[in-house]
């Protein structure tokens, strides 16, 4: 697509030339060879092109996180392993919150076949992410899952990478479309069926310089979520009577018999389980902004994001209303990162990233923007932090 109109171009200004000298029967025709010889240049120069541009990207800034260009092996895997410190370690005195949590991000993809010549390349990418939250709980920030392996939500997206390509400006459009599937608690305590996103990636690539080749970076993502009730769900049976205590045996404390939680009558459902107070996310609206810099085997990169989550409206029910409940069926936050991504002179993708950031809601109490990319003012909350990233792509 991005090539279509520079060959209809070349082929306007090709047919008079063409109608000219056209061979008559008499006249040596070209051969076969020079034909194979012209289409293997096109095809090495389309190769050198789509090389270039995941060069000069890595898994944070590639389409959909993936890279994998040229015409070499279709499928592909990367490993990220990530480990992040939150700010709450270095808080002082009785507010520090210790925080460090450890992730193993697991990304499959396939490169699949075009089905015409100046169709983008597509890919198709999954995602799924075992990780530790907190390998410092303390008393004041202790979790259920501290110390735990938990499962995100895999998830399965579709890239035009290079759908457009404005040759004037040289700016480069994809498309991805994305699906997730409900398996990790969190979903499915929230009754989640699935969520959908569709973004679009906006990339200008600055030509090379002797001090290196810049980029910038715009990606509007809209995101929808289906859920099955209307809200997060948990068992509230009445606890059971406790058996009268045997002779020589352990009392029976009865702890495995009591509910997750006691619900009230306007709470309870009628297959025994209570909903629970929160708000269900039904859509979102994300704006990214990344630029960066890179030289070599080189990259600084920095880039900030501001999404507006759509809540689903509050019940109107006055048994469920409570005095500091709010009507605002939005909320926003905002987040940003600095980062230093190296790529080390290997036969395969191995990138060697650190970096500061920073996700918070965007508001702090006094109603002010709370900075994007770190948080000065109230560490203890964890919104920040540093890490650092092995990506092993293959």
């Amino acid at each position: 697509m991005r090539r279509l109109p520079v060959l209809l171009l070349m082929l306007a200004c090709a047919l008079p030339a063409l109608a000219q000298s056209q061979p008559s029967p008499s006249q040596p025709t070209s051969s076969t060879s020079d034909s194979a010889a012209a289409q293997k240049a096109k095809d090495a120069k389309e190769d050198e092109e789509e090389k270039k541009e995941d060069s000069t990207t890595n898994a944070r800034l590639a389409p959909g996180g993936v890279v994998a260009g040229g015409r070499g092996f279709p499928l592909h895997i990367q490993v990220t392993i990530d480990n992040t410190v939150g700010n709450g370690v270095f808080a002082p005195g009785y507010q520090a919150q210790p925080s460090w949590s450890s992730s193993v991000n697991l990304r499959p993809s396939a490169m699949l076949p075009k089905p015409a010549d100046w169709f983008p390349r597509m890919l198709l990418s999954g995602s799924m992410t075992f990780g530790v939250n907190n390998w410092l709980p303390s008393f004041t920030n202790s979790d259920t899952f501290d110390r735990q392996i938990t499962l995100s939500d895999p998830s399965l997206a579709l890239i035009l990478a290079g759908l457009y390509r404005e040759e004037f400006t040289g700016i480069s459009f994809s498309l991805i479309g994305q699906a997730t599937a409900p398996l990790s608690l969190g979903s499915r305590q929230q009754n989640l069926v699935t969520s959908l996103a569709l973004a679009g990636q906006f990339m200008w690539l600055a030509p090379d310089t002797p001090i290196g080749q810049f980029f910038v970076q715009y990606t509007p993502s809209l995101r929808g979520s289906f859920y099955s009730e209307v809200g997060p769900t948990v068992a509230c049976d009445t606890p059971t009577a406790l058996p009268p205590q045997s002779n020589g045996t352990q009392p029976n404390t009865g702890l495995d018999d009591l509910p997750i939680a006691f619900g009230r009558s306007e709470q309870r459902l009628p297959n025994g389980d209570c909903i629970l107070a929160g708000r269900q996310s039904m859509a979102s609206l994300a704006n990214r902004v990344t630029t960066g810099w890179s030289l070599d085997a080189h990259n600084i990169s920095l880039g900030m994001t501001w999404a507006h989550s759509f809540l689903r409206p509050l019940k109107n029910d006055p048994n469920l209303a409570a005095s500091f409940a709010s009507g605002q069926n939005f909320a926003e936050s905002n987040s940003g990162f600095v980062a230093y991504t190296y790529t080390v002179p290997v036969d395969f993708n191995l990138f060697l990233s650190g970096g500061i950031f920073s996700q918070q809601p965007a508001y702090n109490r006094q109603g002010d923007v709370r900075f994007p990319f770190f948080d000065f003012v109230t560490p203890a909350n964890n919104f920040s932090g540093a890490f650092f990233d092995v990506t092993v792509g293959i």
